[in-house]
């Protein structure tokens, strides 16, 4: 009897404890959850007010996967499995792969590509024999982002390779065709071997046909939620754009990266390492941004990425093994990604704008005044070289820049002819021609894209 007694006693002391501590689980549950449904009110109430159809959230922390879902702007529960396309992270994927490469010692960063790969365009520039894949990757190839927003509308050498950063997203390309014919064969066999199965990635690609599982696809918005519809939505492996995955598979990446992107501690060492500076808020390393000197001696790792109906954004804190995921399919998408980083962390300000402007928050100048007759001048749609349209309207003090593919900006007057936006570093600037007429200039950097007026209103 005493021994019946003690194990009962015993036992009961075991069930109090083990009650104990599932009720504080409970409790802690209780909390993340209601943290994310505070989290998930202010994102719906951004995604009315930016006319964005659906988005979603992954987050991180301490290295595991807290949050991951794609809310609807409307009540009707979205899907979960739906596939975004996330633009130029696919850069940071892309080298991600090529990092697998260099760790098993099967890619020298500093071996000249025209061994594998020589374009057409620059074959008679004797600067093709030099660039290599730390150019590439460091945003150093000596290329503009794309060949046809290029004056000549080819691919050409703007200055020595590993001298200067400009991103350019046909310097990934010219990496990827000479890996593809390195190992006769494609990034997607390439990225799904050694990237997408380790990290569990399993339904992300990189080429689609553009049909099937079509009712998975987000499809593209602009501003004021209507929707992009494309002839054909197909698309093949590319190294700069493109990628085709769910929030789930993109924030199993981000914790796969946080967790040593399955390659040696020096190699990962290497591939955040600032390569170039691209100003003094942040640094360009391997394939990713960084972002130094944050508080608590951390640093981020981060890449976004915009197209016609298109917002992404990835950013990665290392050291506290903490990330975002925001996808969203939408012209406006860029204001709630930045908004939800700066509500769910507290260095997110900060970030955010280190990510996209130069100088200290409080540098932003203060606009001028500019008579609104000046204003009114500028108004009109212009063409950049790619074909891409531009429309400038004016209000009493700025002008409002739209374009498919991003947000509607303010551009505020630093001088007549020279605006500014206060989130972006890009300056537009209005240059009078000989007929009288305007050309726009996008100007960021070496990056200088020329719009030619179309009308004059």
């Amino acid at each position: 009897m005493p021994k019946i007694r003690t194990y009962l006693i015993v036992a009961t002391i075991g069930l109090f404890l083990f009650s104990c501590k599932r009720s504080e689980k409970q409790d802690e549950t209780v909390a993340i959850e209601n943290r994310f449904s505070a989290l998930e009110t202010k994102i719906k109430d951004w995604q009315n007010e930016l006319n964005i159809p659906n988005v979603g959230l992954g987050i991180i922390e301490d290295g595991e996967i807290v949050y991951s879902q794609v809310l609807d702007v409307k009540d009707t529960l979205a899907r979960q499995d739906m596939q975004f396309n996330i633009a130029s992270i696919t850069k940071v994927i892309f080298g991600t792969t090529v990092m697998q490469l260099v760790d098993r010692g099967e890619w020298d960063l500093d071996d000249p590509l025209y061994h594998y790969h020589i374009d057409e365009d620059v074959k008679d520039d004797p600067r093709h024999k030099i660039i290599t894949a730390r150019d590439v990757l460091s945003q150093r190839s000596g290329f503009v982002n794309w060949r046809w927003n290029h004056p000549s509308g080819k691919l050409t050498f703007d200055f020595d390779p590993g001298t200067t950063f400009n991103y350019s997203g046909e310097g990934m390309e010219y990496l990827r065709q000479a890996v593809e014919k390195k190992y006769n064969t494609t990034i997607d066999t390439m990225a799904d071997s050694l990237l997408f199965q380790p990290a569990s990635m399993s339904d992300t690609h990189h080429s689609w046909d553009g049909k099937k599982d079509f009712e998975k696809f987000s499809r593209f918005y602009d501003s004021s939620g209507q929707e992009h519809e494309l002839e054909d939505y197909s698309f093949t492996g590319q190294a700069a754009d493109d990628i085709m995955t769910t929030v789930q598979d993109l924030t199993r990446f981000g914790q796969y990266v946080l967790k040593g992107a399955g390659i040696k501690p020096s190699t990962f060492s290497a591939m955040v390492t600032a390569q170039t500076k691209i100003n003094d808020n942040q640094d360009q390393a391997l394939a990713w941004r960084l972002i130094q000197n944050l508080p608590n001696k951390e640093y981020a790792i981060h890449h976004g990425g915009n197209d016609i109906g298109v917002a992404t954004l990835l950013v990665l804190l290392p050291k506290s093994k903490r990330g975002i995921v925001v996808m969203t399919n939408s012209d406006s998408g860029l204001v709630l990604c930045n908004n939800i980083v700066r509500e769910v962390w507290e260095e997110g300000t900060e970030i955010i704008h280190r990510a996209y402007r130069s100088g200290s928050i409080d540098a932003i100048p203060e606009p001028i005044k500019v008579a609104k007759e000046v204003l009114d001048k500028y108004r009109g749609v212009y063409e950049q070289p790619s074909g891409r349209k531009v429309n400038i309207t004016s209000t009493e003090s700025n002008l409002i820049m739209q374009m498919a593919g991003v947000p509607n900006f303010q551009l505020f007057p630093k001088s007549e002819t020279e605006f500014f936006l206060k989130d972006f570093d890009p300056i537009i600037a209005f240059e009078q021609t000989e007929n009288n007429n305007f050309l726009l200039k996008i100007i960021e950097g070496e990056n200088i894209i020329e719009c030619k007026k179309l009308d004059d209103e």
